[in-house]
C-alpha cells in the first residue's frame, strides 16, 4: 500500500517556498483520515531528507499492510493515511569532523586549518534546502573572525574580536534568543575570556552501555577516556566549540521559525480542509523542534494531534512545568495548554553522541560544571540523550523502545520516553521498523 507523499518546502525565513506545494496537500486531505507530517534534522541535504523519509514511510507501508499479524496497531484499522514531508534549510556539512555541534565532535581536529575550514562553512545561509547562499553582511562578520585566528593564542583582543565577530551573525529580535535552558543567554552576554576560558576545556561525556556492562570507551586512539566526548583542550578548542554553539543557535532559531512562522499556519489550514483530520508530528534532531514549534502555535485545547520527538536536538527540560525556581520550559505550553492532546513520545539514548556531547556545551557556555556532563542530571541536558526531564505527563510512562509487535500503551496527555539504547545506534538511526512502529502505535492512541 503505497501511501501518498507531498512535500512542502520552507525558506529559513519560515514561509512556504511554492504555494502549489500546499495547494496539492490542500486538494487531498478531505479524502485522508490522518497526516503524518515528517520533519528532517540537521546536516541534510534534499538527497539525505529524501532517505530518511524514503526510509521512515517505506516502513510505515509495510507494517500498515501487516495488520492483522500486529495486534498492537489495531488502533490504525481502517484509517487511510497521508504523508507531508517538510524541507527547511538546515545545513550540509561535507566534513563529518567538522559538523558543529549536531553531529560528530571532533576529538582530533584542534588546528588553525580545521577551525578555518569551519567558519568558512558558517558564510553559508541558504534560503532554501540544497541552496549556498552567503549573504554579504554575513561573510564580512565571519572574515573578522577568520582574520583573528592567527592571534586567539596571544591576544585578548583577538578572542574578543572573534566572539563578537561571531556573535553579530546572531539574531536577537526573536523571543527565544535568550532562551535559558540552553545557554544562549549567557552565550550573547558574558565576557569573552570568560567564555573562551570555559569552552576550552574538553568536554566528556557519558557513553553507552558495552557489552559488558561497563561504560564503552572511546578508544586507544582517544587516549581511552570513559564516555563520548570531545577531548581536545585549549584556546583553538574553545574557538571550534564557540563556533559550533553559534551554528548550534542558528539551526535552534531557524527550526523555530520554521515551525512557527510556516508548519503551524499549515496545520491550522489542513484542519480547515478537513475538520476531523488526525494530524501525527515527527520530528528528527531539530526537526523535533520544528514541529514542537508548530504544535505550540496550535490553539489551545486541539484535538487529535501526536507527537513524536526522534533524538531531539533541544532541551530536555522543554516541556517542564518546573525544572528549577518555578521556570517552565520553553515549550511547556504544548501540554500545559494541551495543544498536542494525544500521546507523546520521545526517543532517547546515550548512544547519540550528538546531543550527548552538543549539550554539555550548553553546560560550558553558561559555566555550569555538572558531575556527569549532558545526563538526566545536568540542567543543560538534551531529550534526544535522556528524554523529557521533570515533566509530570513522563512520571512513570517509561518505556523500552521495542521491535514491532511491542504492546504499547500510549494514552492522550502523556509523554512516554523511549529508552532505545538497544535499537538506535547513533543520531540518525531513527528509520528502523522499530521507530516506525512506535509512530504508528503513537499515532492509534487518539
Amino acid at each position: 500500500m503505497a501511501l501518498a507523499r507531498f512535500d512542502v518546502e520552507f525558506t529559513r525565513g519560515g514561509h512556504a517556498f511554492e504555494q502549489k506545494q500546499i495547494d496539492l496537500l490542500a486538494a487531498r486531505l478531505p479524502s485522508v483520515t490522518d497526516l503524518i507530517v515528517l520533519a528532517h534534522g540537521w546536516n541534510n541535504d534534499m538527497a539525505d531528507a529524501r532517505e530518511l523519509y524514503d526510509g521512515m514511510v517505506g516502513n510505515f507501508e509495510k507494517l500498515l499492510q501487516s495488520l492483522e499479524q500486529l495486534p498492537g496497531l489495531g488502533g490504525v484499522g481502517g484509517r487511510t493515511y497521508a504523508i507531508c514531508q517538510v524541507f527547511w534549510p538546515s545545513k550540509k556539512f561535507t566534513d563529518k569532523e567538522l559538523i558543529p555541534g549536531g553531529g560528530a565532535a571532533s576529538a582530533t581536529k584542534a588546528s588553525d586549518k580545521a577551525l578555518i575550514e569551519l567558519l568558512e562553512n558558517l558564510k553559508q545561509d541558504p534560503i532554501r534546502l540544497g541552496g549556498n547562499e552567503t549573504p554579504t553582511e554575513r561573510v564580512e562578520s565571519i572574515e573578522r573572525a577568520i582574520k583573528s585566528v592567527p592571534n586567539l593564542h596571544a591576544s585578548a583582543l583577538a578572542r574578543k574580536v572573534f566572539l563578537n565577530a561571531l556573535r553579530s551573525t546572531m539574531s536577537k529580535k526573536r523571543k527565544d534568543a535568550k532562551e535559558i535552558d540552553d545557554g544562549s543567554a549567557a552565550f550573547l552576554e558574558a565576557d569573552p575570556e570568560r567564555i573562551f576560558k570555559s569552552m576550552s576545556i574538553a568536554v566528556i561525556a557519558p557513553g553507552p552501555q558495552s557489552s559488558g556492562g561497563g561504560v564503552a570507551t572511546l578508544g586507544a586512539g582517544h587516549g581511552g577516556a570513559a564516555g563520548v566526548g570531545d577531548l581536545v583542550d585549549g584556546i583553538t578548542a574553545g574557538a571550534r566549540r564557540i563556533a559550533n554553539f553559534v551554528t548550534y543557535y542558528q539551526m535552534k532559531e531557524r527550526a523555530g521559525e520554521v515551525g512557527t512562522k510556516g508548519l503551524a499556519p499549515l496545520l491550522k489550514q489542513c484542519r480547515k480542509n478537513n475538520p476531523a483530520l488526525r494530524i501525527h508530528l515527527v520530528g528528527h534532531s531539530f526537526g523535533a523542534r520544528v514541529v514542537t514549534a508548530a504544535a505550540a502555535g496550535l490553539p489551545k485545547g486541539t484535538p487529535g494531534v501526536t507527537l513524536s520527538l526522534l533524538q531531539a536536538a533541544f532541551s530536555h527540560n522543554a516541556l517542564s512545568g518546573d525544572y528549577g525556581k518555578g521556570k517552565p520550559g520553553f515549550y511547556r505550553t504544548v501540554l500545559a495548554d494541551a495543544r498536542v492532546s494525544g500521546p507523546i513520545i520521545v526517543t532517547h539514548t546515550k548512544n547519540d553522541k550528538a546531543v550527548g556531547v552538543a549539550y554539555p556545551l550548553a553546560s560550558r557556555v553558561a559555566f555550569q560544571v555538572a558531575a556527569a556532563l549532558g545526563d538526566q542530571n545536568d540542567p543543560y541536558g538534551g531529550l534526544g540523550r535522556n528524554g523529557a526531564q521533570n515533566t509530570v505527563e513522563a512520571t512513570g510512562h517509561d518505556r523500552i523502545l521495542g521491535k514491532k509487535g511491542t504492546k504499547y500503551a500510549f494514552t492522550p496527555g502523556t509523554v512516554t520516553n523511549l529508552l532505545a539504547d538497544e535499537v538506535i545506534r547513533d543520531h540518525n538511526d531513527v528509520s528502523s521498523e522499530a521507530v516506525a512502529y512506535a509512530v504508528l502505535c503513537c499515532s492509534g492512541g487518539i
